[in-house]
């Protein structure tokens, strides 16, 4: 991908205040993103990552990586595969499909994201104990956005 597109992109991400963008085309795909850390893994030949807020010069060396003091399991997360609204349960006054701390099978509803006035189930792709709900309910969310970490 030439600089010119990448610099149409930034703008496009400015302009409507995006906080993540990935495209693909031709067989090269870029993620940008806004103010979030860069990804620790290194990313396969064809796909580069790119920080939006902090996209090094060419030819500049990355930062060396930091040894882990105690090795965590990575959490995994849920993201939110549309634009909408953010709901814990299935209607106002019923229990939330999950709390932090419980434990979730591959497959259950974790929560709802509302858009165009339909309510869009989100299934949980793992199994594990939620650790996180990183939104609140009734709160709009992004393409992508994590909305719930769990711990496998």
């Amino acid at each position: 991908m030439d600089l010119r597109k990448l610099k149409t992109l930034l703008t496009l991400m400015r302009k409507y205040d995006l906080v993540e963008m990935e495209l693909e085309e031709e067989g090269e795909k870029v993620r940008l993103r806004k103010g979030g850390p860069l990804l620790d893994e290194p990313a396969p030949r064809a796909a580069r990552t790119v920080s939006a807020s902090a996209a090094p010069a060419e030819g500049a060396a990355a930062p060396p990586a930091k040894p882990a003091e105690k090795e965590k399991p990575a959490l995994l997360e849920i993201t939110a595969p549309i634009v909408g609204t953010f709901y814990r349960s299935p209607k106002p006054g019923d229990p939330p499909f999950c709390e932090e701390g419980t434990r979730v099978q591959k497959g259950a509803t974790v929560c709802i994201v509302e858009a165009m006035k339909v309510m869009n189930e989100i299934k949980s792709e793992f199994e594990g104990v939620v650790e996180e709900i990183l939104v609140e309910n009734g709160a709009a969310v992004e393409y992508g956005q994590v909305l719930i970490r769990l711990r496998p």
